[in-house]
């Protein structure tokens, strides 16, 4: 239900001809235009910070649209009856919490109403209550825990809905996003909305429009992430309207589409290398990353060093865990390390990392050379017989990815 907040209490009928009485005037073919009983209200159907107050403008043009009056409600309140002569014919009265309209802009909600009345000649015309609501689109936007778990890079969502004036809500690698209201001056009906960033992995894109949209609402739009009948990962869109029209207070679902390619998206794989390190003292008998022979020996301690290269700095460094072993896989599923985050890990991982010392924390972001000693995870390894597979998923600051597999075969 709406709220409606009147600011001053009035009795007299919007715009209502409140006198027949003849005067000179009505020769002259003019007739009078009174505020003494004028108030200004607010509808705040649509939530926003804006309140009616005195700096509300006030605006009447003629049928040519020539301003005859042009003041703020707070001037019309101290002069208490304020009245002028018109000539007879048809005015609109405007009032607004600010003269202009942006076209775009972030917190920046814009009231107002406005009302055509005619003048009489020899009549006097009366200003009544009037009810000021939102004159844009509010649009915020929002993201679900299962799409931003999916978020492996900065990226943004772009709203438009007057050509050339677009507003962008960023969403940072962390998962924290732009949770401002922007205000949209509506123009036609269709707004579009266009999300680019890095989605596990990989730098894509999603363009939507919206048709229907209309001042007084605020277009809440998420993104969420659900698995399609094939088993794919498909996103969708939802956009709940609080409008002012009951026939639009509905959650609109839009059709699911699959995040595509970003054509923008850098090229190539950034030159990221992952390399034996024989420098480092790696053993001189492991000569391939893809078949790291380990031969439970007791005796012998092997030497497992590798280095991984980012020239344009690390964004993001995963781990995939495989194995041909299910009793491996499931002291792996005890640490909840299938897919191992290096740079965000969780706290169950740390089982892992006392058994295979991979490099991790926040001090990986932005590194450009990273060291790996795994010597020491040659003991727990040959107690599982089989293939087991570490995929480095690696990508960097602009956006290049590689991965590159590293196998360890206990025969």
């Amino acid at each position: 239900m709406k709220k409606i907040f009147i600011l001053l209490t009035a009795a007299a009928a919007l715009f209502s001809a409140a006198s027949c009485q003849k005067s000179p005037v009505e020769a002259k073919n003019y007739g009078y235009l009174s505020f003494g009983e004028f108030s200004l209200g607010l509808d705040e159907a649509v939530e926003t910070r804006a309140a009616a107050n005195g700096n509300y403008v006030v605006i009447v043009t003629d049928s040519e649209g020539k301003e005859v009056v042009n003041t703020t409600y707070g001037a019309l309140l101290e002069d208490g009856d304020y009245q002028i002569t018109l000539p007879a014919g048809d005015y609109t009265l405007e009032a607004r919490s600010t003269k202009d309209i942006p076209v775009a802009e972030f917190e920046q909600p814009v009231y107002g109403t406005s009302k055509e009345f005619s003048i009489t000649a020899g009549e006097t015309t009366y200003v009544g209550d009037l009810v000021c609501t939102l004159l844009q689109c509010k649009v915020t936007v929002s993201y679900s825990e299962e799409f931003l778990a999916s978020v492996t890079g900065a990226g943004k969502t772009t709203v438009n809905v007057k050509a050339g004036y677009p507003l962008e809500y960023v969403l940072n690698a962390n998962g924290t996003y732009d949770q401002s209201a922007g205000y949209f001056e509506v123009e036609g009906s269709t707004m579009t909305v266009v999300f680019s960033g890095n989605i596990e992995g990989k730098s894509q894109k999603m363009t939507k429009s919206f048709t229907n949209i209309a001042p007084k609402q605020w277009r809440q739009i998420k993104f969420i992430k659900k698995v399609n009948e094939q088993g794919n990962a498909v996103f969708d869109i939802v956009i709940n309207d609080l409008v002012d029209d009951e026939t639009l207070n509905n959650s609109l679902v839009i059709e699911e589409e699959t995040i595509g390619e970003d054509p923008e998206a850098p090229k190539g794989d950034g030159g990221i290398k992952l390399e034996l390190d024989y420098e480092a003292g790696c053993d001189p008998e492991i000569t391939d990353l893809e078949n790291i022979v380990i031969v439970p020996v007791a005796t012998r301690d092997m030497a497992m060093r590798f280095r991984a290269t980012v020239p344009n700095g690390v964004k993001k460094f995963n781990v995939q865990i495989d194995s041909d072993n299910d009793s491996f896989l499931s002291a792996v599923d005890a640490a909840k390390a299938r897919e191992l985050d290096l740079i965000n890990p969780l706290p169950d991982n740390d089982i892992i990392f006392q058994v295979v010392p991979f490099p991790h924390g926040q001090e990986l972001l932005g590194q450009t050379d990273i060291a790996f000693n795994l010597d020491a995870a040659q003991d727990a390894i040959t107690i599982y017989s089989g293939r087991h597979t570490f995929k480095m998923v690696i990508v960097d600051q602009t956006g290049c990815k590689k991965e590159i597999p590293v196998v360890m075969v206990v025969e």
